[in-house]
């Protein structure tokens, strides 16, 4: 296992849930010009009004998503207003997303490595992640116990801070991926299916999907995770070789996300996954995606109903062609919990 989760232990799930299961994460926040994203000043969350767009295609295809919020989002009225009715209506989660510029206290300096909570010295981590989980309580009625760590940020302290808290699911994990050119962990020896992080204290992993379908990997499904990283980089990435073996269908990375990848990729790694008697999904984007103009992938109209009919399309192949249904975060933690 990862540096990051000493303790982390692999989980038994009953094969009495035969899946495949879908978890919708959202990450909640504010919307940013993404060239220069770490600035205090940026709270507006406008794309919160957009949501709808997608809460109506989960609604009719049974999902319930989670929404992991940050401070600007729970700071705003409007905001708290329209995911507090579905919340209250069990058509959502409400869990918890820690931008660290944006959330008091404002000690550290605003930079690409503080942008990580799990790098922030251990104590600031703690009081802006408690700052942040009491005031969702507050404004939401319930106390959060799901955590997404903005920038998939999570760090040596943060399994500590998350159990004092009271958490019990985390969804940061991005499988396979190394982002310490970045400052931001490595993941590389974390796979894609969930896992306990400190089995004896009841704190969860449920990663994203991220893997490698192609016809490399299904004759050595344990290549694409030894071999990615190198070709991802150096004179290797130069001569574009991640793309020719894409291309080909040799080996390819595919997240689980709408944002810049399509339905037909997403049917080949659920394909490829299912085979694998993979059970367990994670689809995640930016709620600022819904909101014209508020991030890369929706820069105009047509751009944004593109991405909703991508949700649509995969939703539609996910429960009617494979058979899938939803299941949170949480909900996957109690089917594990079966087997302690």
């Amino acid at each position: 296992m990862s540096l990051l989760f000493p303790s982390a232990t692999h989980c038994e799930i009953s094969d009495k849930y035969t899946g495949p299961y879908l978890t919708v994460v959202i990450d909640t926040e504010e919307e940013f010009p993404w060239h220069e994203r770490f600035n205090r000043s940026n709270r507006s969350v406008d794309c919160i009004q957009q949501q709808y767009l997608a809460q109506d295609i989960f609604r009719e295809y049974g999902i319930v998503p989670t929404y992991v919020i940050d401070h600007p989002v729970v700071d705003d009225d409007r905001a708290v207003e329209v995911l507090k009715e579905w919340a209250d209506k069990g058509e959502c989660l409400i869990g918890t997303h820690l931008h660290p510029w944006v959330n008091p206290p404002y000690d550290e300096e605003v930079n690409e490595y503080n942008s990580y909570p799990g790098n922030l010295p251990p104590a600031l981590e703690a009081e802006k992640l408690r700052i942040l989980t009491g005031y969702i309580e507050e404004r939401f009625g319930h106390r959060p116990v799901v955590y997404k760590a903005g920038r998939y940020g999570v760090g040596a302290n943060t399994e500590k801070t998350l159990q004092d808290l009271g958490y019990q699911v985390d969804c940061s994990v991005v499988p396979y991926t190394n982002l310490s050119r970045e400052q931001g962990p490595d993941f590389r020896g974390l796979a894609g299916e969930p896992f306990w992080i400190n089995k004896e204290q009841g704190l969860f992993e449920v990663p994203l999907t991220r893997d490698f379908p192609g016809l490399l990997s299904g004759v050595l499904p344990d290549l694409g995770p030894r071999i990615y990283d190198q070709i991802a980089s150096g004179l290797f990435l130069k001569c574009r070789v991640p793309g020719i073996l894409a291309r080909l269908g040799l080996m390819e990375r595919i997240p689980l996300t709408p944002e810049g990848v399509s339905v037909e990729e997403h049917k080949r790694l659920t394909e490829y996954l299912v085979k694998r008697h993979h059970r367990f999904f994670s689809y995640t984007y930016h709620s600022s995606t819904l909101l014209v103009g508020g991030s890369p992938y929706a820069q105009n109209e047509a751009e944004r109903n593109s991405f909703v009919e991508r949700i649509d399309r995969f939703l539609d192949f996910f429960v009617n062609v494979c058979g899938g249904q939803s299941a949170t975060p949480l909900q996957i933690r109690d089917m594990a919990l079966e087997k302690l």
